[in-house]
Parts: structure tokens; sequence; C-alpha cells
């Protein structure tokens, strides 16, 4: 047995190169850790989707505001009037979320730097809701917008949502962050 599969490999690398076959085992070998990396940035990104979602149904500021890291709180000018303003907006939507969804187009980055890390995970979402109108129900969708951070070996408090972004439609997103310090609340085009 052990003389077939290394006559069978013997060919395949005089067919294909030696250095193909060694960099397809290495792809083999290394995908399940590619692939547990980006899994567990996808499972992070969709515990804080369901936390928001969790906030915009019941209306909890402090569940809302609870996403946002000390760091991030204290760099976001009027971080309390914009949590305000998504829950004043919200007076319609709880109860009526009828399904969320992690949408496809997320990025997620890595650096360090000198042994430390910073894990940053780009995500976008989109809610949609249903709310009774004439003995009928109107359906409409939110998008969410959102960086969190999941681990910063540089700052420890700042873990959690930096950037945040809701509102109906897509963002122009020159109107996020415009001081560029990687915080800020966008809502609603405010």
């Amino acid at each position: 047995m052990k003389i077939k599969i290394s006559i069978l490999f013997l060919i395949a690398c005089l067919l294909t190169g030696c250095t193909s076959v060694v960099e397809t085992v290495k792809y083999i070998h290394d995908a399940g850790k590619i692939d547990n990396c980006i899994y567990g940035d996808a499972k992070v990104a969709n515990e804080y989707i369901e936390k928001i979602v969790q906030a915009l149904n019941t209306n909890d500021r402090e569940l809302l505001a609870s996403l946002f890291p000390e760091h991030a709180r204290s760099k976001i000018d009027h971080f309390d009037e914009k949590i305000d303003y998504i829950i004043r907006e919200n007076e319609i939507w709880p109860g009526s979320i009828i399904r969320y969804k992690l949408n496809e187009d997320n990025n997620y980055q890595s650096s360090s730097d000198m042994g430390k890390v910073q894990k940053v995970i780009y995500a976008n979402t989109t809610i949609e809701f249903a709310k009774p109108k004439e003995n009928e129900y109107k359906k409409f969708d939110l998008s969410i917008g959102m960086e969190i951070v999941t681990v910063d070996d540089f700052n420890e408090n700042n873990v959690g949502i930096s950037i945040f972004a809701i509102g109906e439609g897509d963002f122009n997103k020159d109107e996020v962050d415009k001081e560029k310090d990687g915080y800020d609340i966008y809502a609603f085009g405010h």
C-alpha cells in the first residue's frame, strides 16, 4: 500500500512539478486555520449583531451603549445624544424585527507591532422590519455598518464597536468618521 502511494506521489511530482504539489499540500493543511480565523471573526460579528437587534427590539439604550468600549465613548462627539437619537428613532420598531443577517461584504483585518496585536472586523448587516399599516404589513430594511475591535493589545479599553452607522439604504461613506480618528456614530443621515 505504501509503495502504491509513493509511486502515485512520484508520478504527481513528475507531471506537475514538486513545487506545486508541496504548495497544494501546504494549502490543504493551512486551509483549516484560515477558515477557523474567518469563522471566529464572523461568529464575533454575529454576536454583536444579535445584541444590536436585541437592543433595537426592546429599546434598550444601555445594552446598545454597552457595545461601545470606554475609549470609543470618550472619542465619539456627543456619544450619549447619538445613542439616544437611535433609540428615539426606534420607537416604532420594537417587536417588529422579522429577520437579520450578516451580509457577505465583510472584511477582517489584523495588525501587529512588537508582539502586540489588534484585530478589527468590518461588518455589514441588514435588519428587516414589518410594521402594521392599515390591516397589512409594510416591510422595510435598515442597514448597519460597523467596525468592531475584537482584540487590542495596544489599548485594552478599546475592544468593542468603534464606528457604527445605521440608516435606510446605503450610506455615503464620506459622511462616516469625518474626523478620521476611527470613532463615530452615524445615524439616519446625522
